[in-house]
């Protein structure tokens, strides 16, 4: 016996999402000389439909009596592919079973492998207060800031950074933000204002939120006033 298996999975616009689906196909071949019944198709990772098969003659093909489905998860997606294999077993007219791992051919047992489209993104919001109380300012004088750093993205962040060369900076890094987590905690900064920023009339600065993908590829944003 030989079972091929294949995977079809396409949301249309490649950003992934939990809860879409991998649709899957089967074909059975016979691949002997003796008429095989009972051929089952199994598979622990996904939701198997229909079959069993009741009889399949030399050199059959079945390929309308399976489908399944597998609904992905977020792990997969950090993954960015789903792998999995199924099992075919028949029995023949002796009453042995003859079995066969499903592959990309008759002729191997490769395991089907799924792409899942990543998307890793991060969006950064920094705000500044200052207020002296009566808009008399001094040297000397604090400007406080506060972030809110968001995973705009598909998949997992790891070792989540905020950087601003001109302030001083408090807390991070954040170990891991989930897809669309936002963190408004573990980042807050300060800044004296000098006699220049008074002259200026107004402190101008920009901070840079860095984050890892699972792939180890860095995403990066400068900050903004919305996460757009």
């Amino acid at each position: 016996i030989a079972l091929i298996k294949v995977g079809t999975y396409d949301d249309g616009d490649c950003t992934s999402e939990v809860g879409d689906v991998i649709a899957y196909s089967f074909s059975v071949t016979n691949t002997g000389n003796v008429t095989l019944t009972n051929v089952i198709v199994a598979d622990p990772l996904v939701t198997m439909v229909g079959g069993p098969i009741a009889s399949l003659a030399p050199g059959a093909i079945d390929t309308a009596s399976y489908t399944a489905s597998y609904t992905i998860t977020q792990q997969d997606i950090d993954a960015g592919v789903f792998s999995n294999q199924a099992t075919a077993t028949g029995t023949t007219p002796s009453g042995s079973d003859v079995t066969d791992l499903s592959g990309t051919s008759v002729d191997n047992d490769t395991p089907t492998d799924t792409t899942i489209c990543q998307d890793a993104s991060i969006a950064l919001i920094k705000v500044g207060a200052y207020d002296d109380g009566n808009c008399t300012s001094e040297v000397g004088d604090v400007i406080t800031y506060t972030f809110s750093v968001t995973n705009t993205g598909n998949v997992t962040l790891t070792n989540v950074v905020v950087a601003d060369p001109l302030v001083t900076m408090l807390g991070g890094p954040i170990a891991s933000l989930a897809p669309g987590a936002i963190d408004t905690a573990s980042y807050t900064a300060s800044y004296t204002i000098t006699q220049q920023d008074i002259d200026a009339g107004v402190f101008s600065n920009q901070a840079t939120a860095t984050g890892t993908a699972p792939d180890a590829t860095i995403v990066t944003d400068l900050s903004d006033d919305t996460s757009n």
